[in-house]
């Protein structure tokens, strides 16, 4: 993977603190999201707290949603129905190609998209392999199914978050 597709543009602590306001102040016009650990408990059906609120928000602000995930459909069909969204399931983030079919669908430019989600060598790299803005947030704590498959990623993506919470801070916090 090359350096520039793990650059980090943004990061938030969660999901609710990235408001329409925000989406606005950066330029962009949709929101696609992860679902493991971004918005929903890994491997479960349990959304995190919040969530539900933050894609209503983000709607009534007249802001586009969806999710992009690699999970499977039948599980990323039933959470576009708690949701009310549209999806891209098993969209094998870090390729783009979830992100930008579903900028298609939307009808809004990839470089109006943001991309949210937790993983900085799946959601940042699919964002910038295609020119969508990514938005990175901190993980659920992970305490379920592919723990293990977190863990490492998590150890490997570290030394790139600290670098840019050093040098840039969570968005709004400097």
């Amino acid at each position: 993977m090359r350096e520039k597709d793990t650059t980090i543009k943004y990061m938030f602590r969660t999901v609710n603190d990235i408001t329409p306001e925000i989406v606005r102040e950066l330029g962009l016009e949709a929101i696609l999201f992860d679902l493991d650990n971004t918005t929903v408990k890994d491997a479960t059906m349990t959304t995190i707290p919040g969530s539900i609120s933050w894609i209503k928000e983000l709607k009534a602000a007249s802001i586009p949603v969806a999710i992009v995930t690699n999970t499977p459909h039948i599980r990323a069909y039933w959470f576009s129905k708690t949701f009310g969204v549209k999806f891209h399931a098993f969209a094998k983030k870090p390729l783009p190609h979830g992100i930008i079919r579903m900028s298609r669908k939307l009808g809004v430019p990839v470089s109006k998209i943001g991309m949210v989600g937790d993983q900085v060598f799946t959601d940042v790299a699919a964002a910038n392999r295609c020119g969508a803005v990514p938005l990175l947030v901190d993980p659920v704590d992970n305490k379920w199914f592919w723990k293990n498959h977190y863990k490492k990623n998590r150890i490997k993506e570290a030394p790139i978050r600290e670098a840019f919470l050093k040098e840039h801070g969570y968005y709004g916090e400097n």
